[in-house]
């Protein structure tokens, strides 16, 4: 009865000796007194995974994964633990690893397949679909040594992706190639993934790894903190870098509160609104009524100069208009503390339509930018035809 299982991991670890000096490490093999440090790439790893699956594996650089896959491929030996695996395997860790330089693409390419035991009838058999992969051109019969990377890349990812395995092993080597590739790459492993053959799939790409596999797992410093369904582990998993990233920033302003400010640090907007002549809030004007921006402000660190400026846009996102960032009549009060804002449109000649204005505040020294109001919809409206387009234009004609 066949295995129901592609990849079968019990309690895996690896631990990695570390020395002094390098050389400490001749001198162990004749004096098992001589000093190291253990570190523990991987932490009793439990996990399997069924014939047919797509599986991401996420986490940190530094983290395990590409060790994981070392060992499931034979690369590197655990430390203990068991790993059964049920097929061939193919493994795309480094593209280029094992290319002889002063043999041409072809030559490589036979080298290649002989190692994980193709006859050179199926590989002659798969050459032409390999070299159409590749497209490499006439460099196939060129030494490797020619090659641009990109090249040497393409060629390795095309032989392993003919190589008819059970079980393909991926490790970043989407990160390499231009986007064109990248799509033929990911077609070639769809393909795969139809066929009912097993993926394992490293990549710090999310939205590939959510797209592309049905489940995931993720390590972290080693051990496997979670495996499931693909969405699920990859919000945590960003979730988890969210508050690492929060947990970090929050001490470095501790340790340099004097040299790392947020935004909300130096200046922080509040209640912005939209308001017409009368001081009513409103959204919906004639055209030529003065329409006033309003917003609270707080300023937390002195700043050398701030300054208010406004973008109005067209109902299809286009701007019609930016005010002038460095007018002196747009210099707002920049002592620390709280002020009122207000930017008036003072008669604007717009026709009819839908329209939308944003308001920010800048230090034009220092290149800072906080928004107050982020496309604050309103329209223009009359009982009257003006006219075409965005702006109105007073206009006569007579005839002599």
């Amino acid at each position: 009865m066949a295995e129901d299982f592609s990849v079968k991991i019990e309690n895996l670890t690896k631990v990695y000796k570390i020395y002094k000096k390098p050389w400490y490490r001749v001198l162990y093999a004749l004096n098992k007194h001589i000093p190291f440090e253990e570190f523990y790439a991987l932490k009793g790893i439990n996990v399997t995974i069924g014939k047919g699956e797509t599986v991401g594996i996420i986490g940190k650089n530094g983290h395990g994964k590409s060790t994981l896959l070392k060992l499931v491929t034979g690369v590197s030996q655990k430390s203990s633990g068991t790993i059964e695996t049920n097929g061939r395997i193919v493994a795309m860790l480094e593209l280029t690893s094992g290319f002889d330089k002063e043999l041409t693409g072809r030559e490589n390419v036979y080298i290649k397949g002989r190692t994980i035991g193709l006859s050179k009838t199926e590989i002659d058999a798969r050459m032409d679909d390999i070299l159409r992969f590749a497209d490499i051109g006439k460099y196939v019969d060129q030494p490797v040594r020619t090659y641009s990377s990109g090249m040497k890349s393409r060629l390795g990812f095309a032989v392993s992706a003919h190589l008819d395995p059970d079980i393909l092993i991926v490790d970043e080597v989407l990160a390499v190639g231009d986007t064109s590739f990248k799509l033929k790459c990911l077609n070639k492993m769809e393909e795969f993934r139809k066929k009912g053959k097993t993926i394992l799939f490293v990549s710090h790409d999310l939205a590939t790894i959510k797209a592309f596999c049905s489940s995931c797992m993720w390590i972290r410093e080693g051990e496997m903190v979670a495996y499931g369904e693909t969405g699920g582990v990859v919000q945590q998993y960003q979730d988890y870098l969210k508050a690492e990233r929060k947990a970090e920033n929050e001490q470095r302003r501790k340790e340099n509160a004097d040299l790392i400010l947020t935004k909300d640090d130096m200046l922080h907007p509040t209640k912005a609104s939209m308001q017409d002549a009368a001081g009513n809030p409103q959204t919906v004007f004639e055209p030529g009524d003065d329409i006033f921006l309003y917003a609270n402000y707080e300023v937390k660190t002195p700043a050398e100069m701030l300054t208010c400026a406004i973008t109005v846009f067209d109902n299809e996102g286009r701007e019609i208009f930016g005010s002038d960032r460095q007018g002196q009549r747009f210099i707002l009060n920049n002592e620390v503390g709280k002020h009122r804002l207000c930017m008036v449109m003072q008669h604007p000649q717009l026709l009819p339509g839908h329209y939308s204005v944003s308001c920010e505040i800048w230090n034009p020294h220092s290149g800072f930018v906080r928004g107050v109001m982020n496309k604050k919809a309103f329209e223009i409206t009359s009982d009257y035809f003006l006219g075409t387009g965005t702006v109105a234009i007073n206009c006569s004609c007579k005839s002599e």
